[in-house]
């Protein structure tokens, strides 16, 4: 990515529309799929940079997915413990820790996802191409075929 040309703003602003568009969940990746259709043709700095928005808001979907599914059955499963314990113990009921642990990792999760939207935004609103972490590199690759 490192050889792209000089962009104009509008690559710019609709770079950083297409990153910041996390904010809005699941609608921000219809926004940077629209950015990506109508748009690929015209710059290659938008091109890329809205398809890294897209696999990045993807992810955090699938995760925040995946997190609800733990944070369902971890319910599940305190069931049989919430029948045995005893009504007068005075003991910690340690089996609540699994689903507000689910809940806390998958909020936490999510804030980082933002925060590194937003960072993306900002970078490329500068005119900086951005690169996600994990998945950025995979990414670039693709596009280059």
């Amino acid at each position: 990515m490192s050889n792209l040309k000089e962009t104009n703003s509008d690559d710019r602003i609709m770079s950083a529309i297409a990153h910041g568009a996390i904010l809005l969940p699941m609608w921000g990746t219809i926004a940077a799929i629209i950015i990506w259709v109508t748009q690929k043709e015209k710059s290659e700095f938008v091109r890329q940079q809205a398809m890294q928005a897209i696999a990045w808001q993807v992810s955090q979907i699938v995760i925040m997915f995946f997190g609800m599914a733990c944070y369902m059955c971890s319910f599940l499963t305190m069931i049989p413990f919430a029948e045995t314990m005893e009504t007068s113990s005075s003991g910690f009921p340690f089996f609540l820790i699994i689903p507000f642990g689910s809940m806390g990792f998958m909020m936490v999760s999510m804030l980082a996802f933002i925060v590194v939207g937003i960072v993306a935004a900002v970078r490329t609103l500068q005119g900086r191409p951005f690169t996600y972490p994990l998945i950025g590199r995979r990414i670039e690759n693709y596009l280059a075929q």
